[in-house]
């Protein structure tokens, strides 16, 4: 497929399908990519309808005894099916199939279903999230869209953050990481967040492949 010749969607102008397949073609050797998604009126859009959602402080501490997570930030879980953010989710998923489709990797013209929906915020001086890998459940893609804020989205190897690699993701932009069936035996990413001083506000979107897709 030609991904040059799909028109570009509402709520993502900025979104140039032909660079986010060269970028899902680098996940397995990168591990996670960032690039341009919404323009300014996009993103304040979004930004009121997250306003408006019901969120809870995060768990402080999450995983397992041997293996914690530390989290600082408040969430909302539970976004209504009739919400408009699933409108936008459809938006992102029909792009990223395309561009997935358009991908040289063995697992190129799968479809993604994005059917699970987070949103977060991190208000100034939060500690954030430490080193943690998405579960894996979690299939093909994850996908992180930024709408306002600062802060370190970063990768690393381990949970104690060796090797740690910050992304260049700025407010507007689509962060994309893989995760189980993007490739053979990937590799799922170790990532955090921290050195938050301006409200960040984030929208995660991901496939769980143990949600029915009825």
């Amino acid at each position: 497929m030609n991904v040059n010749s799909i028109k570009t969607p509402v709520w993502a102008s900025r979104l140039d399908l032909s660079e986010v397949s060269a970028s899902i073609n680098a996940l397995p050797s990168v591990g996670a990519v960032a690039f341009p998604c919404l323009n300014v009126p996009e993103a304040n859009a979004l930004v009121s309808l997250v306003d408006k959602l019901e969120y809870r402080p995060a768990k402080a501490i999450t995983g397992s005894e041997k293996a914690p997570v530390y989290q600082d930030f408040d969430l909302c879980y539970d976004v209504p099916s009739e919400h408009s953010l699933w409108d936008f989710a459809k938006v992102l998923e029909v792009a990223l199939t395309s561009a997935l489709a358009g991908a040289e990797i063995d697992s190129a013209g799968c479809p993604v279903r994005l059917n699970d929906l987070i949103v977060q915020r991190y208000p100034p001086g939060c500690t954030g999230i430490t080193p943690h890998r998405d579960h894996v459940r979690y299939g093909f893609l994850i996908a992180i869209v930024l709408l306002t804020g600062d802060g370190f989205f970063g990768i690393c190897d381990d949970r104690q953050g060796s090797k740690s690699k910050e992304i260049d993701f700025k407010p507007g932009d689509l962060l994309l990481m893989g995760g189980p069936g993007l490739v053979p035996n990937y590799t799922r990413p170790f990532h955090y967040v921290n050195g938050v001083t301006d409200s960040r506000r984030t929208i995660g979107l991901r496939y769980d492949t143990h949600k029915s897709d009825a």
